[in-house]
């Protein structure tokens, strides 16, 4: 017999002694049924935010939070760079219409932030970085989607 098997059966000899005399017992066993049931709050309202309506409602929070900056800040701040936040959040939605609603809303959100936004910087510079992120914007959506419709079917 070679030296790596004698070491591989003296490891199986080993399990197998240990299993026999402290065989592994579960976590739940010792846990009382009480405390399963018993979920701290911190944990019951993650639980709600990792859900599928959590990731909605979080996505379109944070959507409406960056139109609202956007509004505030003056053009050429580039603030509508935040609106591909809600981009990814909505990829880990399991509706499969949530990346392309984002994607309607966030250009709708674009457009307006340009006509309410205060003056900052010349409007054709800013018409300009508004449409190459336009077009960044929508080349990521589609791109995001088409991962996730792969995913899902």
């Amino acid at each position: 017999m070679g030296k790596n098997a004698r070491i591989f059966n003296v490891h199986l000899n080993t399990v197998a002694y240990c299993k026999k005399i402290a065989p592994v017992k579960k976590m739940e066993k010792y846990m009382s049924p009480a405390r399963h049931h018993n979920q701290s709050p911190m944990t019951k309202v993650l639980n709600s935010l990792s859900s599928d309506p959590g990731i909605v409602i979080i996505a379109a929070v944070v959507l409406l939070a960056v139109y609202l900056v956007d509004t505030i800040t003056p053009l050429g701040e580039p603030v509508w760079l935040l609106y591909f936040i809600p981009l990814v959040l909505s990829y880990w939605s399991e509706r499969i219409y949530a990346i392309p609603t984002v994607c309607i809303v966030t250009i709708l959100f674009l457009v307006g932030g340009f006509l309410v936004s205060p003056q900052g910087i010349a409007v054709s510079q800013a018409i300009l970085l508004r449409f190459t992120f336009f077009l960044v914007f929508i080349s990521a959506s589609i791109i995001l989607w088409t991962f996730r419709r792969r995913q899902l079917l």
